[in-house]
């Protein structure tokens, strides 16, 4: 696989993100932690959930879901939530550390190398959105600007207007699976046609529930196909 092809080649002298050693490449990242980030890259995972699979040679599609169908039709997650990914993610997110977001927007892009075997690309990406209040509180929507990276990679327009979340359910993180659903019912809407083949596009995919509400609506406003693309996944 093709590393950063585009920046290799061209250093300077900054601190790593991860262990903030000096002299980096433009990744962001010091030779050893570039090294330990690529190794995270490629692991087999499951194409309905996104879990890396306890043995790829038992096919790609997890145990779990050969008995649990899901509203969207495949998952591409770049990533588990380990430590370093949950800090560089979190950095973003809660600090507006931007320097960090070309080496995550390029890991996701990195990770969709081998899709278009699967299945085809979709027509348009549609950024996870956030409530217009956590928006004002965040400042920006993290999934945005990975969408935005994403789309100029693979030649993706981003659904820009109609795909929006109308009830503020604040933070999900310490909620369970169950909970998630039930705060999630309905907090999504859609308006005009949606193309038929749709990626959401998310930057930490945890227990599923927010993209299935989402595919849920994408699918009642015309959309045939709906995957999801991640950048992490908790494992």
């Amino acid at each position: 696989m093709e590393w950063f092809s585009s920046r290799r080649g061209r250093w300077f002298d900054a601190p790593c993100h991860l262990c903030r050693r000096d002299t980096v490449d433009p990744t962001g990242l010091c030779v050893d932690c570039l090294a330990e980030w690529h190794a995270l890259l490629g692991r087999p995972r499951c194409i309905s959930c996104g879990l890396t699979l306890p043995d790829p040679d038992e096919g790609m599609t997890c145990g779990a879901c050969s008995a649990r169908p899901w509203p969207f039709d495949g998952v591409v997650s770049a990533v588990d939530l380990v430590p370093s990914v949950r800090e560089l993610v979190h950095r973003l997110k809660y600090r507006q550390d931007f320097s960090v977001l070309p080496l995550l927007q390029e890991t996701l892009t990195a990770a969709l190398g081998g899709f278009p075997d699967i299945m085809p690309l979709p027509e348009v990406l549609v950024p996870m959105p956030l409530h217009p209040a956590q928006r004002r509180r965040r400042g920006f929507n993290q999934a945005w600007l990975l969408a935005a990276g994403l789309g100029r990679a693979i030649d993706r327009p981003v659904h820009k207007r109609g795909v929006r979340r109308v009830r503020d359910t604040g933070s999900l993180t310490t909620q369970s699976a169950r909970e998630r659903r039930r705060a999630l019912k309905g907090a999504f809407a859609v308006a005009g046609d949606m193309p038929r083949r749709v990626a959401i596009v998310d930057d930490v995919l945890t227990t599923g529930a927010s993209a299935r509400a989402l595919a849920t609506e994408l699918r009642r406003g015309g959309a045939e196909s709906v995957i999801v693309w991640s950048l992490a996944r908790t494992p």
